[in-house]
Parts: C-alpha cells; structure tokens; sequence
C-alpha cells in the first residue's frame, strides 16, 4: 500500500501544497482567459489589425487554463533529486504540465518537455548531466521516485532503479489498450527521448520497427516543438499528415492530452485537394490494395513499374522539361498585332514571359501581361485615332481643292467625316474587346488538359518505360475521366508552375506511415512549402504500398529533403508481447527489408500465436466466437477480426454483427470506438488492439511473395497481448 512507503508523509504533504498552488494559479489562469476574451471580442469588433495577436493571446490563455484543470487531477509524475556540481541538492517534479508560482516566479513542476526533464529520460542513478540554454549542468542524480495520482489522490510511490523501472515500464505495457492512443510521457524511453528532443531546423526520417512508438513519438515531438519554439512557431504552422481519416481520428486525442491544439491535420490527398482548390482533376480514391494484390504477376509488375516510375525524381524532371517546352512555346510565332499596329513580336513576347516574370507562375505572368496588352492596344487605338483624323484632314483638303459647288464639297466632306467616325467607332468598339481577344490566343493553363497533353507527347518518347506509363494512363483517363493517386503530384507540379497559390504557412510537417508515399509526393511538398522541415516516421517493413511507394529511406534522406537530414532507427518494440514478436519477425524473414536491424522486443511474456486451419466456414466462425468470448472474460477491451478481403469482412459482418456486437470499421471512417471490430487488413496500419485474429490467411488471399508477407506481418503486429490466425483448408505458405 502506498501508506507504506517511508516517504509517504513527505509526499502527500508535498501534494496537498502542490494542489493548492494549482488552486491559486487556476483561479489567475481564469481571470487572464477572461480578459484576453473580452480584448479579443473588442479587436473583432473594433480593431481588426490587432486580431491576429489577440487571438494567439485567448488561445494560449485558454489552453493555460485547460493544462491547470488537468495539472490539478494529476499534477506531476516523478520526483528527481539532483545536485549540481557545487551546488545543492533540489528536488526536481516532473509533470506533464509545468506549473508556476507567479506570486513568487518560482517553478514548482518541471514541464516533461524541459531541459532538466532529461533527468528523468535520459539516464539512471549516477551522474548525469542535461544540456540548458545556458549551457550544460553537470551533477549527480540521487533519487528518481515513480508518484502515480490519480484524481488529485496520491496511489502509488516506489523509488526507481533498474529493474523497478523496467518493472514500471512492463506493467503499463501491459494494461489493456481501448478505443484510443495514449500519451507516453511517463515511459519515455532514452531511444524514443532522442527522436522527440531532435531540433526541428533539420529533418529527420525515423525508421521505427513495429510496436516501438513511432506514431506517439511523433505526436509527442510536436508538442515538444510547440514548447521549445512556443515564441516563433504557432500550433496551426505545423501539419500532420496520416494515411487515412480513421487514423487520425484514432490519434486525434494526444495531442489535447498532451496540452496541445489546433494543429492541421490531414492525409496526402486532402491536403493536395485543399492546395490545388479546382485545379485537381478527379482522382479515384479508395483502397485499392486488395485489387491491386489480386492481379496477375504480369499485370502486377506493369502496374508497380508505371506506379513507381511516376513517383520518382525522373517523373519530376522528365514533365519539368515538357513544361519548360510548353512556356517556350507559349506566345505565338507571329506575336500580337492590333490591325495594322504590331503590338509585341515573339520577341518581345518571350522576354516578358520567359524573362521578366520568369519567377512567377504562369497564370501571373499572364495576368501582368494582360495590363501590358491593355495599355499597348488602348496606345495602338489612339495611334490608329490620330492617323484617321490625319487622314480625313487630308482627304477633306483634297475634297475641296477638287473643285465644285459648294454644296457638293460639304456633301463630300459630310460623307468622309461621317465613314471616318464609323470606321473610328468600329475601331474603338473592337479596342475594348481586343485584349480578351489576343488572350485568348495563348495555350489554355488547364491542369489536366495540361496532364493529358504531358503524356500524349510521351507516347513518342524513345523510353519504353514512359510510353509505357503514357498508354495506361491515357486509356484509364479516356475510360473514366479521372486519375489515380499516383499522378497527384505531376497535377500538383503542374499547378504549381501554372497557377497561383498561396504557399502553406506551414513550418514543419509530421508525416506518418512515410514508407506508402512516392520520391515525388515528398518532393513536392518541400516545393509547396519552400524551407519547410519535416519528422518522417515509417516502417519498411509494414510498406504494404511498396508497388507505389519508397523502397528505401535513402531515396529521401539526400536529395529530397536535403543532405543534413539526419536518419534514425528505433529498433525496440513495446506493443507485442516476446512470443507475438518472433512469430511476426519468421514472417519478416522470408522476405526481409534491405539494411533494416532485427526487432528487439521489451521482455513481456505472453500465449504463443495459434495457427489453426479449418475445413468449413461454420467451425471458423464458432472458433473466432469461442475466441472472442475466451478474450473478453480476460478483460480485452480492444479486438479486431482482420480480414484480407472485403468478401471476407462482409462475411464476418453478416455472421458476427449480431450476436457478438461487431462493428466494421472502413479507412475513410471518421471515428474510431475500440471494442470488438472487423477491418480489412489494408486498413489496420498504426492501430493497436488487445486481440488481433487473422480470419482468412488462407494461400490464396496471402500469397507467397513481399507484398503479401508486408501485410500479414502488420496484422500481426497490431496485437498487444494475442494472436490467433485462422484459415479455410489451407494455409498461406508465409506461416510455414
């Protein structure tokens, strides 16, 4: 009990004036929340200039007062006594939020993002040191205490070493996982530490095995960014780009637990749809891994080559030059012209779009030679005005030199002033429509006539791979007038040289599940969004887009996001129990990822993973039930029944829904609720459950090949604590 512990008087007392403190600070964090209201509402009303700082102010005095309620249930998570070399000892809290005595300016809990947090993170009893702004603190660590509270109660003490540590460490793994990602900033590991203190002026790619936290290292970096660099980056300046919305949703309660809001989040696609605005063609969407799993080898290897071909660096160049060739191309061989004023020769044509406004997009190239072409043709039709006045005058001279009455001379000369101001009038009526005209002239911007003209010139090209590319996508665009995904960022290339958009304020991405994106999807991002940097977390071998996606980290780390970027890996799983994790990793090794270090679990001991075949359908829906019932009375909160094809999930829905309260679960879905769920196995990547049992890992719908193996071991992987894989009269050849 936590009576027990000899220091328990010494920290319950510590608590209750702690938790008075938090009384005070709450009671000031309201009154400040209060005023930046009222300062806000009044800049909305009277001073719009000021709104953009009184909205920061409102939110980060709201967001105070949100950390000070959830600092006052659980106002800190360890105690770390340090001395600092000639110095005294202190007693340093850690929490999850640092609190502040404001009537005296002295911090009473240390922020877990602080530099002297790493006390805690980065080391054992000993000497240690962490690196201030001021440079680094030397010293020795006496005591690291474990405090658990819970609702403003004091649960648990124990006085952390090596092994209570770890013993820490298993039993929280241990516990059951429910409908949500959780924080981790109690078990921060020194590995995982490293990846979420990481500067954020460089990149940094981040190969994270199965199971070793890479999604919630990455939430946790963002909050650590938004505290470090709280005075120059804002929470809407950073992005997070996840692989669908469901798993979003699933992580969409980390980063407000962690005191953290407003950051953008969104996928590849949407993000793109929102930049290109009307610009993007319609792109079919869709999990598409079970149709493209299901082709021929043949059909297969011609679908990855034109996929990989189109998300490479040399798709990039090869459409760069086309367009170079377009803007060449752009003004007409015989220029402008304005009756008989030439306006602008090709010349002088090429020099305004292909020099002067060079830097800009073309449709603002356009559009400032527009105001060009205006003055031109309004100076033209006042040149072309004084030459019919001078010609009339002229006319009108000889009219009266010619001889006659004086009646027939101011009949002739009625005549020609009055064809004169006709000829003007028509002149002039045709000056207001001539600009509109001329314009017309030039090439249509158009993104995807634009795309399609792209490819019909490829389909002339001597590579064999590209005219390759060239006829598939041509029929599929002619067959159903949209692209697929793979062709977003050509669109997005050609948007982007063409049209005007406004750059993202954006300065630093997240993107999750890297591996499924291309060369290119990536590259563009970083044109988008000139100097931004960017966390890449991923994991080659859960790459079930390898057909379409990168093939090794490298392919980035360099070119694409700069030489600096610097390259980790996490090696260490913490999900999986020891016997979930060898069985996933003899699945991994028959088709093993290039350079990528063996998967060391957390010593967490569990079942051995079943592997049973069954003759009939009706014996493995009574086998997944029996299952399901055996694991809820063991208290599992979270179960998927992973199927790998959607006939197989519609078979579980229909037999299972009822009696066992299943719910499916679709990757566009919305929310996440945990419980017993059925999903395709395309869609359970970044999940985590209590249970997972693989339905049908059958030969046929698991075949003998990476592409394959990369998806079964994700199934396998989202469980904490059981596996069980099923399958109908035979099973595939990667559980041999």
């Amino acid at each position: 009990m936590v009576t027990e512990h000899p220091a328990y008087r010494e920290e319950k007392g510590h608590l209750d004036e702690t938790l008075e403190l938090i009384r005070r600070e709450r009671v000031t964090a309201r009154e400040e929340k209060e005023a930046a209201e009222g300062k806000l509402s009044h800049a909305r009303m009277y001073d719009p200039d000021a709104l953009p700082i009184r909205e920061m102010l409102y939110y980060r005095a709201l967001q105070n007062l949100k950390n000070m309620d959830a600092a006052y249930k659980s106002p800190y998570f360890t105690r770390v006594d340090f001395t600092e070399d000639g110095g005294e000892k202190q007693a340093v809290y850690i929490g999850k939020f640092g609190v502040s005595d404001s009537s005296v300016r002295e911090v009473r809990i240390v922020d877990w993002r602080a530099p002297i947090a790493n006390l805690y993170y980065a080391g054992q009893i000993g000497p240690m040191h962490y690196d201030a702004p001021d440079g680094r603190i030397s010293g020795e660590v006496s005591l690291k205490r474990q405090i658990g509270i819970e609702d403003s109660e004091l649960k648990t003490i124990f006085d952390a070493d090596l092994v209570t540590q770890d013993a820490y460490l298993q039993s929280v793994l241990g516990s059951m996982s429910g409908a949500r990602l959780k924080d981790i900033v109690t078990t921060i590991q020194s590995e995982q530490n490293i990846v979420i203190r990481f500067p954020m002026e460089r990149s940094l790619v981040v190969q994270g095995a199965a199971g070793s936290g890479k999604t919630t290292i990455a939430l946790h970096r963002i909050a650590y960014l938004l505290y470090t660099y709280a005075d120059t980056v804002a929470p809407d300046r950073i992005l997070i780009l996840a692989p669908n919305p469901l798993f979003l949703n699933y992580i969409s309660l980390v980063l407000p637990d962690l005191g953290v809001e407003r950051v953008r989040q969104s996928t590849f696609l949407l993000f793109m749809k929102d930049w290109m605005g009307e610009d993007m063609p319609r792109i079919e969407t869709g999990d598409r891994t079970e149709k493209v799993f299901s082709l021929s080898p043949e059909d297969y290897g011609k679908l990855s080559r034109i996929a990989r071909l189109k998300g490479s660096l040399m798709m990039e160049k090869a459409l760069e030059e086309w367009l170079d060739g377009f803007e060449k191309s752009f003004a007409p061989a015989e220029g402008f012209s304005f009756g008989p004023v030439k306006l602008f020769t090709k010349e002088e044509l090429d020099t305004i779009f292909l020099v002067d406004e060079k830097p800009f997009a073309m449709k603002r190239r356009v559009d400032e030679f527009a105001k060009q072409l205006k003055r031109a043709v309004k100076g033209a039709a006042a040149r072309l005005k004084a030459w019919y006045a001078s010609e009339s005058a002229r006319r009108e001279k000889i009219i009266q030199e010619s001889g006659g009455t004086e009646e027939e001379i101011h009949e002739r000369i009625l005549r020609l002033h009055l064809s004169t101001d006709k000829v003007v009038k028509q002149m002039e009526e045709q000056a207001k429509q001539a600009a509109a005209s001329l314009l017309r002239q030039l090439p249509s911007l158009d993104t995807e006539k634009l795309y399609t003209d792209f490819w019909k010139a490829m389909l002339d090209r001597p590579d064999a791979a590209m005219r390759e590319a060239a006829a598939y996508t041509l029929d599929r665009y002619n067959e159903k007038h949209m692209f697929e995904q793979e062709d977003i960022a050509s669109l997005a290339l050609i948007t982007l040289r063409m049209q005007e958009r406004a750059k993202p304020d954006i300065r630093h991405i997240v993107i999750d599940e890297a591996q499924d994106l291309s060369q290119f999807e990536i590259r563009m991002l970083t044109r988008i969004i000139p100097r931004v940097t960017m966390t890449i977390v991923g994991d080659m071998m859960q790459g079930i887009n390898g057909w379409r996606g990168l093939d090794s980290w490298s392919s980035i780390t360099g070119e694409v996001l700069g030489r600096d970027t610097v390259y980790r890996q996490l090696v260490t799983s913490y999900r999986s129990t020891v016997e979930i994790m060898e069985f996933a990793q003899r699945i991994a090794d028959r088709y093993p990822v290039k350079d990528q270090q063996p998967v060391h679990p957390v010593l967490r001991h569990g079942d051995t993973p079943v592997i049973e075949t069954f003759p009939n359908n009706a014996e493995r829906l009574e086998a997944i039930r029996r299952t399901v019932s055996e694991w809820r009375e063991k208290g599992f909160l979270s179960i998927a029944l992973i199927a790998g094809t959607e006939k197989e999930a519609r078979l579980l829905e229909k037999h299972l829904s009822a009696d066992l309260g299943a719910v499916r679960i679709r990757e566009d879905d919305e929310t996440y609720s945990g419980g017993l769920l059925i999903a395709r196995a395309s869609g359970v990547k970044g999940l985590e459950f209590d249970g997972v049992i693989v339905t049908d890992a059958d030969e046929e719908t698991y075949r003998d090949r990476a592409a394959d193996a990369r998806l079964l071991y994700v199934c396998v992987t989202r469980a904490l604590h059981a596996v069980r894989v099923f399958s109908l009269r035979s099973k595939s050849k990667l559980l041999e």
